[in-house]
């Protein structure tokens, strides 16, 4: 007899076990589960053995993915199974099938380039991977949990999820004791940033044409760009492609940032015009509980944390013009600022804090 309910955690990338369900998987310990991780690389990182989590290689392609993950199953025979990003949920969707898995937790962490990417590949992708999907998702053992409305209503519509089956968690949550106000250096000079993974559909080049508009304006601000190179996405703004955009020197790029509450907080607004399909950003949730005004696109996901007029300004997607102009207003207006930044810290205290997230979460374990 197992003295323990075992809980098998299916991840993309092991940086982002770190940054985004760490204080997931400690909680779930916590609470007596013996917690396993299926990640790519889960053998070359020591720190999973030093939180005692069980770690298993996954590969990088699909198929190889779905055979691997499926001798995992058989062999440890998890309780739950909690897949996050609806990848992995295909990819537990396909590896589980015929086996008895009491319950599968899936998060739709955004529903990504798969239904945002525009063209023939991703039009063919959603025709093939639908019906698998479909299958994946609407099981009678299995729960999903969306992280915006949007994302929900549109995979229910599409009966590719069953409402009574899909739980509203609002984002993997922020630390608020990590991100938190600071005392700001006095510049003479505001700092506008905009953190980020170098994704194109992050608007990326939205913020650097808002800023060679700003500065065509002669407006007194720096414009920072905070993030590292991307891998393994198809939508990846490469190393060339990134030093090409900044050339004209309208913005700096700082590259990947360890200190990001530091960088943040040195910052005086944010600036994120993603048309991305993801959850909820997690940046926009750092910016918020470091009580930073935000200017961010009236898009899934960005407009759950950011409520126009309140803490922020919401913009329309693709549309430089529209987000100088907001970050111009802003600017301009340091007490409108300090008000936003006051409401950012309420609302990631009262509605992002990574605590609310993860007991949200232990109860669809338990449900």
């Amino acid at each position: 007899m197992k003295d323990k309910q075992k809980l098998l955690y299916v991840i993309n990338h092991i940086d982002w076990f770190w940054s985004h369900r760490l204080p997931l998987a400690k909680a779930a310990q916590e609470s007596g589960y013996d917690v396993h991780i299926a990640v790519p690389h889960a053998s070359a990182d020591p720190e999973l053995k030093a939180h005692n989590f069980n770690g298993h290689d996954l590969p990088q392609g699909v198929f190889a993915a779905i055979r691997k993950l499926r001798k995992i199953i058989v062999q440890e025979q998890p309780d739950i199974i909690h897949a996050i990003t609806i990848k992995h949920a295909f990819i537990t969707g396909l590896a589980t099938l015929g086996l008895k898995t009491p319950r599968i937790i899936h998060t739709i962490a955004g529903l990504g380039y798969l239904f945002s990417g525009e063209g023939l590949k991703p039009r063919l992708l959603r025709l093939i991977i639908g019906p698998f999907l479909r299958l994946a998702l609407r099981r009678k053992n299995t729960r999903l949990i969306f992280q915006n409305p949007d994302d929900m209503s549109i995979l229910i519509s599409r009966n590719l999820a069953d409402p009574h089956q899909s739980h509203l968690i609002r984002g993997s949550g922020v630390d608020v004791n990590q991100f938190k106000p600071q005392q700001q250096t006095t510049t003479d000079t505001p700092i506008v940033l905009m953190p980020t993974r170098l994704v194109h559909d992050k608007g990326v080049s939205i913020f650097v044409q808002a800023a060679r508009i700003l500065k065509a304006r002669s407006i007194n601000a720096k414009f920072q760009i905070a993030g590292g190179i991307s891998q393994n996405n198809p939508l990846a703004i490469t190393q060339t492609e990134m030093e090409a955009m900044i050339a004209d020197g309208a913005v700096e790029w700082l590259g990947k940032v360890s200190d990001m509450p530091h960088v943040l907080n040195a910052a005086t607004l944010i600036a994120y015009p993603s048309h991305y399909r993801e959850g909820i950003p997690k940046v926009l949730l750092e910016a918020a509980a470091c009580g930073k005004p935000i200017v961010t696109t009236d898009h899934a996901g960005c407009c759950e944390a950011v409520t126009h007029g309140e803490n922020g300004l919401l913009v329309p997607v693709k549309d430089p013009q529209a987000l100088a102009a907001a970050i111009e207003t802003l600017l301009h207006d340091p007490e409108t600022c300090k008000k936003m930044g006051q409401k950012s810290r309420q609302r990631a205290e009262n509605e992002f804090n990574v605590n609310l997230i993860v007991a949200q979460t232990l109860k669809v374990y338990a449900a």
